[in-house]
């Protein structure tokens, strides 16, 4: 059954015991073992809880410094290709360099390990920490015959041939792409217990979490109860899980706003407001105090918009234990709610894109300027929805007593004027305003619930850094 109502939905994803996830259909992300994703039950709270000792604020602050500074990079990067210059730059593809950016954000502040971009050479204009130069280098170094950046990159556009084929037959296949997969998951494997190795020696010496979150570090330190496939399989899946969905992010999100010049217009004059003076280098920006500025204003609306819009996950599975009872409605037009029965062993998806555009929940207009035949603008880009204190809607009723209820008269989410105003309204408080709060289970990109994402704030933060750091001094057209 798929689902697309909020209040089931959060009703569902909270009771996490009647409700569990059919970890059967995760087993092709546990080839190196046990992890977060793909447990169940009190194995998965025992990964729960050591697992989430790597995200605090502490670790945040390193995620901002990085993505910044990789945002950086990857503008380097564009300039330094053939045709480019300080004023212009084309870009063929943004995905690829999207990817490279989250790939050396996740590796540099949640292990460890630098990597380079083209073009940047190692011990020249990059320092590397000794006992790191294998998995920094831009040649295959100490017998393996890829570069940690490319077994990586191998396993994680990879990995599904692993789903099909057992690791024995994968090796044995003598196709050029199955080879090409072993080669990565052999080396990758290898690596990994090197970097693990390494961490461990700098636990002994009283080095680790120096300057980095290390997401290893609680899982090698929990080591009586966490084997060496548990913390290779949660290491994977933290590189996994943080490399592709920020990356779609921000590749979705400059798509947008180039489709949409003026938003983009108006999300640079918001930067030129909230950030510091240009003198001031992107490096010296403060977190965690620009970081909740920005993410409470136009910039964060534009990025919760393309995270309701294009969400990295379309369907959320759950499986009940027993027979449940659900509220099915809130109002069943008589005063009272509707009640559900379902029974023992049925399969629930949270429909995300639907979830994320049902009219019920979410600030709408009754029609869509980009689709005339559409009964509402919630398929198109608008960030103004986000925008509580705009003066283009207010808030819709929830069941949350602290928060207002505004809801009209007619039962369902407020309208919002005309987006293609949004230059000229002179009432959004630029960097004040707390943004729009949907309703529990109306807004799913990072899931709902105990099994939430564990890298929400990591992901928010480094979308921020990236998008702060590049709109600040540049814009982005279609060609």
């Amino acid at each position: 059954m798929a689902n697309a109502s909020p209040i089931v939905i959060h009703q569902i994803a909270t009771r996490r015991t009647e409700w569990v996830k059919p970890v059967e259909h995760y087993s092709v992300v546990e080839h190196f073992g046990p992890n977060v994703v793909t447990t169940e039950s009190s194995t998965w709270r025992d990964h729960r809880k050591v697992s989430s000792g790597g995200f605090n604020e502490r670790s945040n602050a390193v995620v901002w410094k990085e993505s910044i500074r990789q945002a950086g990079e990857m503008i380097k990067a564009w300039g330094r290709r053939e045709g480019n210059n300080e004023e212009v730059m084309w870009v063929g593809d943004v995905y690829p360099d999207a990817a490279t950016t989250s790939l050396h954000i996740i590796s540099r502040s949640g292990f460890g390990v630098k990597l380079l971009w083209p073009g940047v050479e190692m011990g020249k204009e990059e320092e590397i920490e000794s006992g790191y130069e294998r998995f920094t280098s831009h040649e295959p170094m100490d017998g393996h015959t890829m570069t940690f950046k490319e077994s990586m990159n191998t396993m994680l556009r990879d990995f599904i041939w692993m789903g099909v084929f057992s690791k024995s037959m994968l090796r044995r296949l003598p196709f050029k792409r199955t080879k090409k997969v072993w080669e990565g998951y052999t080396n990758f494997n290898t690596y990994l217990h090197e970097l693990l190795e390494l961490k461990k020696i700098a636990i002994a010496n009283g080095l680790a979490e120096k300057d980095t979150l290390d997401l290893m570090v609680p899982l090698i330190t929990a080591s009586s109860t966490f084997t060496t496939p548990s913390i290779l399989g949660n290491a994977f899946i933290f590189l996994f899980a943080g490399h592709e969905t920020t990356a779609n992010s921000i590749t979705f999100l400059l798509i947008l706003l180039a489709l949409s010049p003026h938003r983009q217009r108006h999300l640079q004059k918001t930067l030129d407001a909230l950030l510091p003076p240009k003198s001031i280098p992107p490096s010296a920006w403060p977190y965690p105090t620009l970081f909740n500025t920005l993410g409470n204003s136009y910039l964060g609306a534009c990025i919760n918009e393309q995270l309701r819009l294009i969400p990295s996950v379309s369907m959320i599975p759950k499986r009940s234990v027993s027979e449940q009872t659900l509220v099915l409605d809130d109002n069943d037009n008589n005063g009272g709610r509707r009640i559900g029965k379902v029974p023992a062993n049925t399969f629930q998806h949270f429909c995300v894109p639907s979830v994320h555009q049902n009219p019920k929940y979410w600030p709408h207009q009754s029609s869509s300027p980009r689709d005339p035949s559409a009964s509402n603008d919630l398929n198109d880009f608008v960030p103004e929805r986000w925008l509580r204190d705009s003066n283009n809607y207010t808030d819709n009723e929830t069941t949350d007593p602290k928060r207002k209820q505004n809801k009209h008269d007619d039962g369902h989410a407020p309208t919002i004027s005309d987006p293609e105003k949004v230059e000229e309204e002179a009432a959004i408080d630029i960097g004040s305003s707390l943004l729009f709060h949907p309703s529990p289970g109306a807004f799913i990109p990072f899931s709902d619930g105990p099994r939430g994402c564990l890298g929400r704030r990591f992901a928010m933060v480094e979308l921020v850094a990236v998008a702060a750091t590049f709109f600040r001094d540049w814009s982005v057209e279609l060609d």
